[in-house]
C-alpha cells in the first residue's frame, strides 16, 4: 500500500511541471513483458519464482515491480532494476506465513516501468495453501532431533510422544515440499510461536516422563505450556523435576497453588503448611524468607529458611535455622531418606525466633526400629549440636554422648532401649534454643495415630503390600517373557523400568518380564517412579549365587547405580544390586554413561570412573576377586581388573552411549567370563 501512495504522489507532481516545448516532449515508450514461471500455486512460506523478458524499443526501462496481495492488502513486494532491454530477469517473491489464514487465492501483480513512468502490468491469481508436510523435525536445545508425526484425523497437527524432561526447549523445522519451498524454522518470539525465528520454544510439562508435544501449522499453537505458580508467582525450573520460588511469608498466610500435577496426591509437610478444603495452603511456620521447592516427581514441597539468597544458618543465640542430617528420617517418605547427603538436609520449621519443630510419622517419615540423625547449624558440615549442647527430655529418643558417655555417637539421636516407634504414630520433635545453642532442650510428643487408608495395587491379580501407598512390593513367581498386568495403577508415562528385567512398550503400555523363570520380589516405587526386581527364594528370602552359576549375582561399588548416578550402589551391605539372569547362568547390567552429578534417569554407569565388584550375596562374603572373571573380546579396552573392575588406563565412556556388562557363569562360578560392550 505504501508503494501505491508514493506512485500516486509522483504522478501528481508531474502535472504541476511547466509545459515543455515541442522539442522537449518525451516519448512515452512501449514497455512489454513476457512472463514465465509456475505462478498457479504456492504454499505459505514458499517463494514464487518468475522470469520476465522486459522490452522497450523506444525508451530505457526502469524497474520491474512485483507485489503480492492477500485480498486488498499487499503482503510482499520485490523491485528489480531493468537496465537492459530485451533480456530475461529472474527473481523470487516471498509468500508470508501467518497464523489462522485460510487457504485461498492471492494476487500477484507484475508491473514493468520505463524511465518516463510508462507502465504495463500483468495480474496472476495464485492459489496459496498450507503445506502438507509428511512430518516435522523438533530440534532440542542440546541438538537432539525428534520426528513429529502428522496426526490422523487432525488437520495441520503434528506431534511426538516419548519420555521428556519437564522442560523441553527447542525449535520446529519444516522441510520444503515444493520446488520453490523454503525450509521454515518455527521458533519463539514475544511469547508466540512464529515462522522464520530461532528462539527456543519453551515447551513444559508439570512433570518429566512420557508426554506429548504437539504443534498446529495452521494456528501456530503448540502444547504443552504448563506453568506452576504460587499466588500467581511462577516457580523457576531448577532441574528436570524441581522448580523453586523464594517468598517472604508470615504465619497464617494463604498460598494458592496452580499448575501442580495431581496436586491432590501431594504430601504436605504439616510443620510448614495446612491444606485447606479449597486446595489452598495456610503457612504454619514463623515469619521469614523461605525457599519453596516443588518436586514434581516425588510430589512434595521442600521448604527451608533463607538468609539473603542462601540457606539460613544457625546463630549462637539460637536464631536462624536448624537442620537435620542422618539416617532413619526422610521427606516425603522413607523412600527418600536424608542419609548423610548434606544437600538433602531437612530444615526444621521455626515455630518462633529460637524454637524449631519437625513432625514425623512412624514407618512413613521416620524409621520405627532405629534412627541415627543429628541437628546441624547449616545445610552441611560445620556447626552441630553435640551431646554436651543438647539435652533430651524424652523417654523415646535419646542424644548420644560418645564412646565415653552412653556409647552412641556424639550428638546423634537414637531410640531409647526397648523403644519401637508406633507404625503410623505421629511424633512432634521440638528443639528449644531460647538459652542459646549450647543449652538446647529437645522434647518429643506423641500426637496419636495417623489414619492410613491403603490404596491397593495388584500385579497379575496378586495384591502388592505397602505401608505408605508409595512403595509397593510382592513376591511372585514369574516366567520368562511373560507379561506384567497392573490393576489400580496407570502412571506408566513417568515409570522407569529396569531395562534388564523389563521391556516396556510405550505405545502399547505393555511390560514384558525378561529374566529366567523363578521367584522375584518385584518393587513398584511410585514416589521415585521406578519398577525393579530382585531374585528371591519361594519364601521371599534373598537368593544367593549357586555353585553351577545360576541364582542371584550381586553388584556393589562406585560408578554404578540405578536408576541413575544419584543412587550409586557403593559398598553398603544390604544395598547391593541384583543382576538379571537373562539366560541360565548369564547375567547382565545395562545403562547409559553419564556424569556423577546431574545424571539423567537411565545413566547407570559413571562415564569417567568405575570401581565395582560382583558378589555371591547381598553384601560381604563370597565374591569374584582379581582374575576370577576372564575378560572377553574387547572388554580389556574398556576395563581393567585390580581386584575391582575399573576403567582401563586413559579410557572414558562416551556420555549418552549405552553400555552392557555381561557375566557368563554358565560353565560354573570357577569358569566365569565378563564382557563389556557399547551397544
Amino acid at each position: 500500500m505504501k508503494y501505491i501512495k508514493l506512485l500516486a504522489v509522483a504522478l501528481a507532481a508531474t502535472t504541476l511541471m511547466p509545459a515543455c516545448s515541442d522539442d522537449d516532449k518525451m516519448a512515452p515508450g512501449n514497455p512489454v513483458m513476457e512472463v514465465s514461471g509456475n505462478l498457479d500455486s504456492a504454499c505459505f512460506g514458499d517463494s514464487l519464482s518468475f522470469t520476465v523478458k522486459a522490452t522497450d524499443n523506444d525508451v530505457p526501462l526502469s524497474t520491474i515491480h512485483a507485489e503480492l496481495y492477500f485480498g486488498t492488502e499487499m503482503v510482499s513486494e520485490k523491485v528489480i532494476r531493468t537496465k537492459v532491454s530485451g533480456v530475461d530477469y529472474t527473481d523470487r517473491i516471498f509468500v508470508p506465513y501467518y497464523a489462522n489464514i485460510p487457504d485461498g487465492n492471492a494476487t500477484l501483480r507484475l508491473t514493468l516501468q520505463n524511465i518516463h513512468f510508462t507502465i504495463t502490468e500483468q495480474i496472476f491469481n495464485v492459489n496459496i495453501k498450507h503445506a502438507d508436510y509428511p512430518s516435522l523435525t523438533f530440534v532440542a536445545e542440546n541438538g537432539d532431533k525428534y520426528t513429529m508425526k502428522k496426526q490422523e484425523g487432525q488437520d495441520h497437527v503434528y506431534a511426538m510422544t516419548q519420555r521428556f524432561p519437564a522442560e523441553m526447549k527447542g525449535v520446529i523445522v519444516a522441510s520444503p515440499v515444493t520446488p520453490d519451498g523454503n525450509e521454515i524454522t518455527f521458533g519463539y518470539e514475544n511469547s508466540e510461536i512464529k515462522p522464520f525465528t530461532t528462539g527456543m520454544i519453551p515447551f513444559s510439562n508439570s512433570a518429566p516422563g512420557r508426554y506429548t508435544i504437539s504443534f498446529n501449522t495452521f494456528t501456530l499453537e503448540g502444547s504443552p505450556f504448563v506453568v506452576m505458580t504460587l499466588n500467581g508467582q511462577r516457580l523457576e525450573a531448577i532441574d528436570e523435576t524441581t522448580s523453586g520460588i523464594d517468598m517472604n511469608l508470615a504465619k497464617g498466610d494463604v498460598l494458592t497453588p496452580d499448575g501442580f500435577p495431581d496436586f491432590n496426591e501431594w504430601w504436605i509437610n504439616p510443620d510448614y503448611f495446612s491444606k485447606n478444603p479449597d486446595g489452598t495452603l495456610t503457612f504454619n511456620a514463623y515469619n521469614g524468607n523461605y525457599r519453596i521447592i516443588a518436586d514434581t516427581k516425588m510430589k512434595y514441597f521442600r521448604v527451608y529458611k533463607l538468609m539473603g539468597n542462601d540457606p539460613a544458618t544457625l546463630n549462637e543465640d539460637g536464631t536462624g535455622a536448624l537442620w537435620i542430617i542422618g539416617d532413619g528420617i526422610g521427606h516425603p517418605s522413607l523412600s527418600n531418606t536424608v542419609g548423610w547427603t548434606t544437600e538433602k538436609a531437612l530444615c526444621m520449621a521455626p515455630t518462633g525466633e529460637k524454637t524449631y519443630q519437625i513432625t514425623v510419622v512412624g514407618g512413613k517419615t521416620v524409621a520405627t526400629d532405629a534412627i541415627n540423625f543429628k541437628f546441624f547449624g547449616q545445610m552441611g558440615w560445620g556447626v552441630e549440636l553435640t551431646g554436651a549442647d543438647l539435652v533430651s527430655k524424652s523417654d523415646l529418643i535419646g542424644v548420644g554422648t560418645g564412646a565415653d558417655g552412653n556409647g552412641h555417637d556424639n550428638g546423634n539421636l537414637f531410640l531409647q532401649d526397648g523403644v519401637v516407634l508406633q507404625d503410623n504414630g505421629v511424633y512432634v520433635i521440638t528443639v528449644d534454643l531460647t538459652q542459646g545453642i549450647h543449652d538446647a532442650v529437645m522434647t518429643v510428643d506423641f500426637n496419636g495415630e495417623q489414619q492410613f487408608e491403603e490404596k491397593p495395587i495388584f500385579l497379575n491379580d496378586q495384591k502388592m503390600s505397602t505401608s505408605d501407598n508409595q512403595l509397593y512390593s510382592t513376591v511372585i513367581e514369574m516366567t520368562q517373557n511373560s507379561k506384567l498386568k497392573f490393576r489400580e495403577f496407570s502412571a506408566f508415562d513417568n515409570l522407569y523400568c529396569d531395562p534388564d528385567y523389563f521391556r516396556f512398550d510405550e505405545d502399547a503400555y505393555d511390560i514384558t518380564f525378561l529374566p529366567v523363570d523363578g521367584y522375584y520380589n518385584i518393587k513398584l516405587d511410585k514416589l521415585n517412579g521406578t519398577l525393579s526386581a530382585i531374585r528371591v527364594n519361594a519364601d521371599g528370602s534373598e537368593m544367593q549365587l549357586q555353585a553351577d552359576g545360576t541364582g542371584a549375582l550381586w553388584l556393589m561399588g562406585w560408578g554404578v547405580g540405578s536408576p541413575s548416578m544419584s543412587s550409586q550402589f557403593g559398598w553398603t551391605p544390604g544395598a547391593a544390586y541384583c543382576l538379571a539372569e537373562v539366560s541360565k547362568g548369564v547375567f547382565q547390567f545395562t545403562g547409559n554413561a553419564g556424569p556423577e552429578n546431574g545424571s539423567a534417569i537411565g545413566d547407570r554407569f559413571r562415564f569417567d570412573y568405575l570401581s565395582f565388584k560382583f558378589f555371591h550375596q547381598d553384601g560381604w562374603g563370597g565374591e569374584f576377586g582379581q582374575d576370577a572373571l576372564a575378560m572377553q573380546g574387547d572388554t580389556s579396552k574398556l576395563l581393567k581388573n585390580t581386584g575391582n573392575f575399573e576403567l582401563a588406563d586413559g579410557v572414558q565412556l562416551e556420555q549418552g552411549a549405552t553400555y552392557r556388562v555381561t557375566v557368563d557363569l554358565s560353565s560354573g562360578i570357577e569358569n566365569g567370563k565378563i564382557t563389556m560392550v557399547k551397544l
